[in-house]
């Protein structure tokens, strides 16, 4: 195991960025005391963690600012949990939406068609948009809109949505989301639909899904709604059995079949399938 100190914030003033203050550290601090946090390489969800956040510290600079310091556990084939860092914390995952839909989006270079499609599918799922907006800096980064479906029990995923969402309104819903995804437009990086669900059970074991569609076609979107949410139903039951307890699993799914890109336990630790396809 590779264990390394990064800095991640600092309290120093940058032209258009928020100011980080003290205060704003200290609380940054508390939520790495109380969870672990997963470390990505790149802004793709399709690609696991490659580390995980265990611990923090903060500095006092000799310019008078404060810095936020992390303890980052990197992941390796051999790696191995450090002991006393993480056994009474749990991995953060991603926030639920509060009401029965939740849409979050990155803004940045969208175009106007785009704009237009998302005030629609609000309006459609009857819930406000969520945006965030990129520097600029990283403009290989994928276009991604998420769909956040709340809680849908389990085994009754398909049927708990259909009660959730008329036919019409879901006829709406895919003819925007395809209007959006096959628009022409100039050679870009891939765009990704991706849906986020709370599959709790009986036991009130609560796995998190995530299904993420790439450049969907028209066919790909009105698949997902037709028969995705019962192949969910049918395909979800071994992953509540697995010794290795997992907390979120991250599928992809094009031309009618879902494939398990990875999944991540309770200690923030990501297992990567042998196969690259899910054989339910």
């Amino acid at each position: 195991m590779t264990r390394r100190s990064i800095r991640i914030a600092t309290t120093h003033a940058f032209p258009d960025y928020p100011c980080v203050t003290l205060d704003d550290l200290k609380r940054h601090l508390a939520t790495i005391g109380h969870v672990i946090i997963p470390v990505y390489a790149v802004h793709d969800p399709r690609q696991p963690p490659i580390g995980r956040v265990v611990s923090g510290v903060i500095v006092a600079l000799e310019d008078g600012e404060y810095a936020l310091d992390a303890g980052i556990e990197l992941f390796g084939p051999d790696f191995v949990p450090e002991g006393g860092t993480s056994v009474d914390r749990r991995v953060a995952l991603l926030n639920k939406p509060r009401g029965k839909f939740g849409i979050w989006c990155d803004m940045r270079s969208i175009t106007p068609e785009k704009t237009g499609a998302l005030r629609e599918i609000g309006e459609i799922l009857g819930t406000h948009i969520c945006s965030g907006s990129g520097n600029g800096i990283l403009q290989e980064e994928p276009f991604i809109l998420t769909i956040g479906i709340g809680t849908l029990p389990f085994g009754y995923i398909a049927g708990t949505l259909s009660r959730r969402l008329t036919a019409e309104k879901i006829h709406l819903l895919t003819g925007t989301l395809t209007r959006m995804y096959t628009a022409p437009g100039e050679d870009q990086p891939d765009s990704l639909l991706i849906f986020d669900l709370d599959v709790p059970d009986r036991q009130q074991r609560s796995l998190l899904i995530e299904v993420v569609l790439t450049n969907p076609s028209g066919k790909d979107i009105e698949s997902f709604f037709s028969g995705g949410f019962d192949e969910l139903d049918r395909i979800l039951p071994p992953f509540y059995l697995s010794r290795l307890h997992p907390k979120k699993i991250v599928l992809s799914y094009r031309d009618g079949r879902f494939r398990v890109l990875y999944a991540i336990q309770e200690q923030g630790i990501p297992m990567i399938p042998r196969s690259d396809s899910f054989h339910g």
